[in-house]
């Protein structure tokens, strides 16, 4: 039976953005030896530098502080998760949710973001053999028409953010579903679930269902 495929938004559904930027400000702070005020300081005014946002990379990123601060910052500690700064950013349950639905599903990712950033999360985070090479979909802008030609129809979608599920709804081409962890507001025609765990619940217990009914088309007399 062929595989039907997931994909799974990055920031704020796999992983926490607000815990990865916790993580990160600290051990910067620390290796500075200034407060995470300055750090956070710092951080706008580099992103505020960049020309355009393709000019980031985690190494000039990295560097900046280095050179405001006077301070030796080693970049193989933020480009791996030597500090424990990507695998500490994951939900609590997004390895296991990933673990019971790799059997039945082809994963992958839809996320928004920049490229290289968002590639060193979700290998350095522990998570990059759950998903398949061919089904990882990185823009800069993810409902840039281009980049949602890429995306195969009848895909199942699992994103956090509202208007992203809002207009991946009008286009029609994919099965939705709205990771809210914020509140109890819901989206019509679209399931909302609150964690992870209950996604994978809810597809596995679908993936059961289609089985059963593939069976018995099959033991039915011609």
């Amino acid at each position: 039976m062929i595989k039907k495929e997931i994909l799974f938004d990055w920031d704020d559904t796999l992983f926490s953005k607000t815990e990865y930027k916790k993580n990160l400000r600290s051990n910067l702070a620390k290796i500075c030896c200034v407060s995470e005020g300055e750090i956070f300081q710092i951080e706008e005014e580099y992103f505020n530098s960049l020309t355009k946002s393709d000019d980031f990379t985690i190494d000039s990123f990295l560097n900046t502080f280095g050179e405001k601060f006077g301070k030796k910052i080693d970049l193989r500690d933020f480009n791996s998760d030597r500090l424990r700064i990507y695998s500490n950013a994951l939900f609590p349950e997004t390895i296991s949710a990933l673990n019971k639905l790799e059997d039945e599903y082809r994963l992958g990712i839809f996320s928004q973001g920049f490229i290289s950033l968002q590639k060193i999360k979700i290998k350095e985070s522990g998570v990059e053999e759950f998903f398949d090479e061919q089904l990882i979909f990185i823009g800069r802008n993810k409902l840039d028409p281009d980049f949602i030609k890429q995306i195969p129809d009848g895909v199942t979608i699992i994103e956090d953010k509202k208007e992203v599920i809002e207009q991946l709804k009008a286009i029609g081409r994919f099965e939705l579903f709205w990771m809210n962890r914020v509140n109890n507001e819901t989206v019509d025609g679209v399931t909302t679930v609150r964690d992870l765990e209950e996604f994978a619940q809810i597809k596995l217990a679908s993936k059961e269902i289609e089985t059963r009914r593939l069976l018995q088309l099959e033991t039915q007399p011609v």
